[in-house]
């Protein structure tokens, strides 16, 4: 009787640590919007539960110039679930309010039962066969907070930017505690808005699970202006985003292919690109004669 008591005890057990997977992925939404389709194809057979989390200011008080929301409402609605408005409050920092707008996807997957959540941005990209290795195997050892490491793209999907280690969080598993929390550490160095939890915490090594990040892939420079504008960082290079436009409008593969960091420095790198032979296929096309538009 008492063997017959353990194995079900076991049983019980096995069957609460296993439970099934139910991914809620939040799209964090300003700019970057022609991407957004390309990726959403990509983790909708990942994911049970999208949500599209937009705003129509930025977080450095700019108003979207697009028409975001009918942009969004364009998009084939199979591809997610919701979609949500966040409105910044200005009385906190940019970063904070980073944060608030990734918690909001979080509790938007909260209500809808979700076990597991990450959160990602429109020129976020992964390989299927990796990331569906990735679940199965954050399932098995019951992880609760994952990353793994990214590698920049340039202008198209071809040229993968030859930089430092950079890291990525991927998929918290959601409870009680689970909570974005500004500049909450991770083993790695990441993006300080972007971690809810870091317990029971796994690095997937490159060869299992790398972020594919078109973070320079833009349809025209008035895109890239938007990101490079809005962003928090801004201030570290603001005297020379019309320059640094200038070089990306004109830029071939014989230059460096660099960042607005690095631009600025005036270090530029000799050789600093690999040439995909076999990249990720995007809809988007640099067309540097529709940055009037």
């Amino acid at each position: 009787m008492i063997k017959n008591l353990t194995n079900l005890f076991s049983n019980l057990f096995f069957k609460k640590e296993n439970k099934k997977m139910k991914l809620g992925i939040a799209y964090n939404i300003f700019n970057g919007e022609e991407l957004l389709e390309d990726s959403l194809k990509r983790l909708r057979k990942h994911a049970d539960y999208i949500i599209l989390t937009y705003q129509t200011i930025s977080n450095v008080g700019i108003k979207e110039d697009t028409n975001l929301f009918e942009t969004l409402n364009k998009i084939d609605k199979s591809l997610f679930e919701d979609i949500v408005l966040f409105e910044p409050d200005f009385d906190i920092t940019p970063k904070l309010n980073q944060t608030n707008k990734r918690q909001l996807g979080l509790e938007m997957a909260r209500k809808n039962e979700c076990t597991h959540f990450m959160t990602t941005d429109c020129d976020e990209f992964y390989i299927d066969e990796q990331f569906e290795y990735a679940k199965k195997v954050i399932q098995k050892y019951d992880y609760k907070s994952t990353a793994c490491e990214l590698i920049n793209y340039f202008h198209t999907s071809s040229f993968q930017m030859c930089e430092r280690k950079q890291y990525v969080p991927f998929i918290f598993k959601i409870n009680a505690h689970t909570k974005f929390k500004f500049q909450m550490k991770m083993k790695v160095p990441v993006e300080p808005a972007r971690v809810c939890s870091n317990r029971k915490f796994y690095l997937f090594d490159k060869n299992e699970l790398l972020m594919h990040h078109m973070s320079y892939v833009r349809k025209n420079t008035n895109s890239l202006k938007s990101k490079l504008i809005n962003s928090p960082n801004l201030h570290m290079f603001k005297d020379i985003v019309e320059d640094y436009l200038m070089y990306y409008e004109r830029w071939t593969p014989k230059q460096p292919a660099v960042n607005p960091h690095v631009f600025k420095s005036g270090k530029m790198p000799t050789e600093n690109i690999n040439i995909i032979k076999n990249p990720i296929k995007l809809t988007v096309k640099f067309d540097k004669s529709k940055d009037t538009e």
